[in-house]
């Protein structure tokens, strides 16, 4: 038997089962066996990569074979088909591979190829550079507003005015439009932005005191609030009117928050002093705010102040105030002194200009838990307020209670003195809040005893489906000194709320409360629902 083999031919081999003595065999045999030997020999024509060195190799190797067998059968015919199948065979084998070497033509194919594949991954690779380089550009511009301000360490030149002709002939490439709770626009180069929103409640109460019933619908609230910067990133400036009735300016507020320490404010808003009314009125777990609110708050005022946070652990705000309400002048040089801080243990406070105490974050003066804290976020806070020589005659401050009971003392002039302090915790679906209030008013007249009033308010909530279905209870007490005695108010309030947005943007709310008031003995049921958008 005789084999040949290569690897280069695919691993293929070729035997040929040529018997020695085949000349003793009968020719019909002989016939047979050389048609199975040609079949094996035709195989040579699926190999397509022989190297020149093995196909000659089995050139020889074939010739020999005929040789041996022509030899063995000399004046036969079988010796012409022998002849005959060598001959198809060599034929069959690619001509170039007896030719010139085609190695150095692959070669230089294979380079091309190779070349040509690293052209394209490197344009790929380059294009995908391009397109994160613009990428990163793109958040830088949109991140510039947020970052602190860094003054530039040369001012422009006065003469740069091709810039500012591009600006305004192409303000569409230098400014970002867009939504985020509230309608936007911003520069690119953060100095200037815009943010507007509408809030809305639209309610309908009843109440019922001592059988005198009134049932209406009523729309309590229309805000429509303006914030942003201006020409700088750390000039802030809010504006909110109320648009429910006449349109009233209800706060404007400049904050120079060039360090957020300490941040200078000056306008009218509300004074930082009790928690439920610095609460936004739009973020309550209730229709409304408590009876404790409308006895001890000092409402809005013209005036200026400074605060900041100062850690994680402490934010405070000190100001002065007129002490006569909002969109009015002092009448005589009695201010309104105020102070409030808050201790933060647990949680990560940040400074805000639109909220009229400045934090935000974990520490929101907004009611109800939605996001769920893995750890109790704990908040307890203290204010003080002080009015000396407060004179209702000449001075009303946004709060009618406080000229009433001066008023009923029947004194011209007093020293009003206010204290509040609250806590506040937040954990997975429960929230709770606890609030103090004091206020003693001192009359300057003889034969006039001062008046101390205190009360309290205690409320909690809980969702039954998280972030959707909450439900709370409140309970307020008051207690009043006056001459005929201590007379309390109280209430008992339960609410239920649906937040349809996952938040206070869109909610609607049920509550009853039951008010009795010992001073003028009446008790009062109350209902309400309410609808709220903000948007």
């Amino acid at each position: 038997m005789l084999k040949f083999s290569n690897s280069s031919c695919g691993n293929k081999s070729f035997y040929f089962h040529l018997v020695r003595t085949v000349y003793y065999l009968p020719n019909q045999a002989l016939y047979c066996h050389l048609g199975q030997t040609a079949h094996q020999i035709r195989q040579v024509r699926v190999i397509q990569h022989l190297t020149l060195h093995d196909c000659q190799n089995t050139g020889r190797t074939l010739l020999d074979v005929g040789s041996y067998l022509t030899g063995r059968i000399q004046g036969s015919p079988l010796q012409i088909l022998i002849w005959i199948l060598f001959f198809s065979l060599f034929v069959s084998i690619p001509a170039e591979t007896y030719g010139q070497t085609p190695t150095e033509d692959e070669t230089s194919a294979e380079i091309g190829r190779l070349k040509s594949e690293i052209q394209r991954i490197q344009e790929e690779n380059e294009k995908q550079i391009q397109e994160l380089k613009k990428r990163i550009e793109d958040l830088e511009a949109k991140n510039k507003g947020l970052k602190e301000y860094e003054e530039p360490s040369k001012l422009p030149e006065k003469e740069e005015e091709s810039s500012a002709t591009t600006f305004v002939t192409e303000w569409w490439r230098n400014i970002e439009v867009g939504y985020s709770n509230g309608f936007f626009f911003s520069t690119q180069d953060g100095l200037f932005s815009l943010k507007t929103d509408f809030r809305s409640q639209f309610r309908f109460s009843v109440d019922d005191r001592e059988g005198d019933t009134d049932t209406g619908f009523d729309i309590p609230r229309l805000w429509i609030t303006f914030r942003g910067n201006a020409f700088r990133p750390w000039l802030k400036y809010l504006l909110i009117l109320e648009a429910s009735g006449d349109v009233e300016l209800l706060d404007y507020s400049i904050d120079l928050a060039r360090f957020i320490q300490a941040v200078p404010r000056f306008g009218q808003y509300r004074v930082p002093f009790n928690r439920e009314e610095l609460t936004d009125p739009f973020n309550l777990q209730f229709v409304d705010t408590s009876i404790l609110n409308q006895e001890f708050r000092l409402g809005r005022d013209v005036g200026a102040s400074i605060g900041g946070v100062l850690s994680r652990f402490f934010t405070y705000s000190l100001g002065v105030f007129n002490g006569n309400g909002r969109d009015s002048l002092s009448e005589n040089s009695n201010l309104l002194y105020v102070g409030r801080v808050m201790f933060t243990p647990t949680g990560e406070p940040r400074y805000s200009s639109i909220n009229p105490f400045p934090v935000s974050g974990d520490y929101t003066y907004s009611q109800g838990t939605f996001g769920n804290p893995q750890i109790p976020l704990i908040a307890l806070s203290a204010a003080m307020a002080y009015l000396p020589g407060f004179k209702p005659a000449e001075k009303s401050p946004d709060n009618a209670f406080i000229n009433d009971r001066v008023t009923a003392l029947g004194s011209a002039e007093s020293d009003i003195f206010q204290f509040s302090a609250d806590l506040t915790i937040k954990y997975l679906i429960f929230s709770f809040e606890a609030e103090y209030d004091l206020r003693n008013i001192n009359p300057e007249e003889t034969g006039i005893d001062s008046v101390l009033a205190q009360g309290i308010r205690v409320q909690s909530g809980v969702f039954l489906i998280p972030k959707f279905v909450e439900v709370a209870g409140r309970f307020v007490l008051i207690g009043l000194d006056n001459d005929s005695g201590d007379d309390k108010i109280w209430e008992v309030t339960p609410g239920l709320s649906f937040y349809f947005t996952k938040n206070h943007n869109m909610k609607l709310q049920f509550d009853y409360s039951f008010i009795r008031n010992e001073l003028i003995d009446i008790d009062t049921n109350r209902f309400r629902t309410q609808f709220t958008v903000s948007f």
